[in-house]
């Protein structure tokens, strides 16, 4: 008896959930089911995933794309709507090209390998001044003399500079020769129809000419925000838009190199132009390729049924 019980509990929180889940992200009342005219919409994903490129030889499709690529795959048609009055679909592609064991091979020898002597000794040398220093500066702090404590202050600020650039020489042989190895590995393809969001093109930006549409190329080596710190891998992308847009510049974009050194370059952004609310029907069509350089992105771009495309737009 305890059991049935328990089980009738279940079975109405169970329910109780069902319900909240079905209500949720509609604060303005229940979830309405679709309309035949939304269900045809949104079926419009079908044809948008038609258009990527399938992967070329090497390379598959990353784990959740194989997911979306499956033809059982249903989760593009939403289960209800809540007052809908803006309509977007996109499709995110993503491409790998897994290390094969040779490259593991590689980089384990790399990884194994030693540094070049005359490097390392210079590193080694400016590692034992600084170490000098310490003493010095311990002195100087007991004895309460501030302007030698400054004046050994700046020397070690010279010094660490100094050894900031060796560690970035000493290890640049290797660096080099993992990132020869790990090139060229990812890319990616996102198709969105109604798109309110902006493409940027980071890069020296050049015009790319589509029938019909507005696109850039452009392309980046590795960022970094300090000297030895990377912060953006280098990409090659190219950004489409078919329908309504505004054109922005981007002359003044700033770039550093391992060695802390800066670069001015440029960027465009494709911002589009969406009549608010956002009707049913295809406004405009966006395409970002991504890629680790700018050929391979260029290689997949022009795999892209554009034309199929475009003829969506109305």
């Amino acid at each position: 008896m305890r059991r049935q019980s328990m089980l009738v509990t279940l079975l109405a929180l169970t329910c109780l959930m069902a319900s909240t889940a079905r209500a949720e992200g509609c604060p303005e009342g229940d979830a309405i089911p679709l309309t035949a005219q939304q269900k045809t919409f949104y079926g419009k994903f079908l044809q948008l995933r038609a258009a990527v490129p399938k992967p070329e030889a090497g390379w598959q499709y990353g784990k959740n794309t194989q997911e979306l690529m499956a033809l059982d795959y249903k989760d593009y048609l939403p289960a209800y709507t809540c007052f809908m009055n803006n309509y977007y679909i996109s499709v995110d592609a993503d491409y790998t090209r897994p290390l094969s064991d040779a490259d593991m091979a590689k980089e384990q020898q790399v990884m194994q390998g030693k540094p070049d002597p005359a490097k390392q000794k210079k590193l080694d040398d400016l590692m034992a001044q600084e170490q000098a220093l310490m003493p010095q500066l311990m002195a100087a702090a007991q004895k309460g003399d501030t302007k030698t404590m400054d004046a050994l202050g700046k020397q070690s600020d010279a010094i660490n500079k100094q050894i900031t650039q060796a560690q970035i020489d000493a290890n640049s042989g290797r660096q080099g020769a993992m990132g020869s190895i790990e090139a060229d590995r990812t890319a990616s393809v996102s198709i969105g129809l109604n798109n309110p969001d902006s493409l940027d093109c980071y890069g020296a930006p050049k015009p790319v000419q589509v029938q019909g549409g507005t696109a850039f190329s452009c392309e980046h080596p590795i960022t970094y925000s300090s000297p030895g710190n990377p912060l953006d891998k280098p990409e090659g992308r190219i950004v489409l838009i078919f329908g309504k847009s505004t054109l922005d510049k981007d002359d003044d974009w700033d770039r550093q190199d391992i060695n802390g050194k800066h670069t001015k370059d440029t960027a465009v952004i494709i911002r589009p132009q969406l009549d608010q609310p956002v009707s049913l029907g295809v406004h405009n069509i966006t395409v970002v390729v991504t890629a680790d350089n700018l050929a391979r992105a260029q290689a997949i771009f022009k795999r892209l049924d554009l034309a199929a495309l475009q003829k969506m737009i109305k």
